[in-house]
């Protein structure tokens, strides 16, 4: 009896010890952790003690001291000896079906990796949280959740029927959607779209284009990915600096990620089927003057695109300053931090989705792409034919303007021409009453056809019907005649606007419904001018 009361004394006593160590753990995790970390997090996790103890030992040895190795170790114990609670986490099932129905051909052909294999933003944010934000709201954040996109997306798939056509209608989730796509969770814009899981669906994510280690060809999403073992065990990430060290996660430094090469694996399309060129970004920059072939003089997409913030567009004709920080939210002070706002001219989506402040980038940044002069006669009389010409300069696109899906973009010329009463002599490029711009405007885009005509649908085009657009650092002038009556009032006033929308209003309604949002016009450039006659 007595030796039974004796192991059952010692018993206690170490489930007291436990119990202490538990609530220890407890105390430490809910009063530190929280320095870095998000709790509810690390609480919906369902991991061993060995599994935790790897965690919390590599949290310690980033804390710089603030949590020992005997914190980090009550920590796990806490963690591994909760009750479990919030929702269980069913890991996806790969569909045979779905592998079978993308066919390897040439940008096809990639290695499969699995969804688990990646780590959510939300976990990088932790220890980049300017970058996290940064990203957040961005298109790249976006690509997939795109309301525009998703709808053109599901229309345009209904009108195809060619092997060929149906290759480029899933070539727009492979590069929208790059998880959901090489993971098998979706495969067309046949799939639902609301079924694809939350990691997937952030489209351009941290921990996708950090893992891109190797080119296979330039365009079209032509890259694989070195995939790691999801938080547990990361990848190596691959970044533009040298001295990059992380407990959390190996690092190495990547030239690839400081070269505009690195863009141009996505920022080039062709069509996946007839291989007609469509979003030709790279290339534009790649023969533009900014691509001098010399590292000291080169000026790469990131250059423009990785250096601007609020109030700073960073295009090539402004200032394109080094952002001094940390790119690690406890690593070392840095002259140049690289931006990750990634905003080009959209400033519809992201307002709709949210960000007011990555519109607002976009306006700044189409505002600082182009310069306007006017070109005059030598003399203009009354009761004759005049002519005014206007030179359209891409002063800061280091490509063309507008680039990118330019069957849907538009940028045109609003010409106003009144003599001194008001009274209109010249009106060119105004809008109507449903948004659409007058049929005789000049209007830099392109346009798409088949055998058939011309067509808004990519994936059923095999050529380019018309191509009218600025190069980098190139010009176009526009002639525009107009008659200047005996009763006209001297002197006559010019204005000249240089507008963009990313897409036609009617278009908008057409994918959204009659109350689609007014898709925004940005004035690039003005210029006016009083003639005397």
């Amino acid at each position: 009896m007595k030796k039974f009361l004796f192991f059952l004394l010692i018993a206690a006593f170490i489930v007291s010890i436990a119990v202490a160590s538990t609530e220890e753990g407890k105390q430490i995790f809910e009063s530190k952790c929280n320095k870095c970390h998000e709790l509810e997090r690390a609480l919906s996790k369902s991991k061993d003690l060995a599994a935790w103890k790897s965690t919390t030992l590599r949290m310690s040895r980033y804390s710089g001291g603030a949590i020992t190795e005997k914190d980090a170790e009550a920590v796990a114990e806490y963690l591994a000896g909760k009750e479990k609670s919030g929702k269980i986490v069913i890991p996806e099932k790969e569909s045979d079906n779905k592998e079978k129905s993308i066919e390897k051909k040439a940008g096809f052909d990639f290695k499969k990796v699995s969804v688990e294999q990646f780590i959510k933003p939300e976990v990088c944010a932790d220890c980049h949280s300017e970058i996290f934000k940064q990203w957040n709201g961005s298109m790249h954040s976006k690509a997939f959740v795109d309301p525009i996109w998703q709808k053109a997306t599901k229309l345009f798939n209904k009108e195809v029927t060619t092997n060929d056509q149906i290759l480029e209608m899933q070539a727009c989730v492979k590069c929208h959607t790059p998880l959901g796509f090489r993971s098998y969770s979706i495969t067309s814009p046949a799939d639902d779209y609301d079924k694809l899981s939350y990691l997937p669906a952030q489209g351009i994510f941290c921990n996708w284009c950090h893992n891109i280690n190797e080119v296979k060809h330039l365009g079209d999403a032509g890259y694989e990915v070195a995939a790691g073992s999801g938080e547990e065990k990361p990848s190596i990430m691959l970044g533009p600096y040298k001295d990059s060290d992380s407990p959390y996660h190996p690092t190495k430094y990547s030239e690839l990620h400081t070269k505009s090469d690195f863009c141009g694996l996505c920022h080039n399309v062709s069509h996946a089927g007839n291989h007609m060129p469509i979003e030709q970004t790279y290339n534009e920059w790649k023969n533009s003057p900014y691509n001098t072939g010399k590292f000291e003089t080169t000026v790469n997409c990131q250059d423009c695109h990785m250096r601007q913030k609020p109030g700073i567009p960073s295009t090539g004709k402004t200032k394109r300053p080094d952002n001094p920080g940390k790119a690690c939210d406890m690593g070392p002070d840095r002259e140049h931090v690289w931006t990750h706002y990634f905003v080009g001219g959209n400033a519809i989506v992201t307002k709709l989705l949210g960000s007011e402040m990555h519109a607002q980038m976009a306006v700044e940044r189409l505002q600082n792409a182009a310069d306007l002069e006017l070109i005059k006669n030598s003399s203009y009389k009354k009761n004759a034919l005049s002519f005014i010409r206007v030179k359209v300069i891409n002063s800061g696109a280091g490509h063309y303007l507008p680039t990118g899906l330019t069957e849907v973009r538009q940028m045109w010329l609003d010409v106003k021409i009144t003599d001194a009463k008001g009274k209109i002599l010249l009106r060119s490029g105004g809008l109507d009453e449903k948004g659409s711009i007058d049929k005789d405007a000049v209007i830099y885009h392109t346009k798409l056809g088949n055998e058939k005509g011309e067509v808004l649908n990519v994936a059923l085009a095999d050529r380019v019907l018309y191509d009218h657009r600025i190069p980098p650092k190139g010009y176009m002038i526009e002639s525009f005649a107009f008659y200047i009556p005996d009763a006209a009032v001297s002197p006559f006033n010019v204005e000249v606007n240089l507008k963009y929308r990313s897409s036609s209003q009617e278009l908008a309604r057409v994918l959204l419904g009659e109350k689609a949002p007014e898709i925004p016009v940005i004035n690039m450039a003005t210029i006016s001018e009083k003639i005397i006659f």
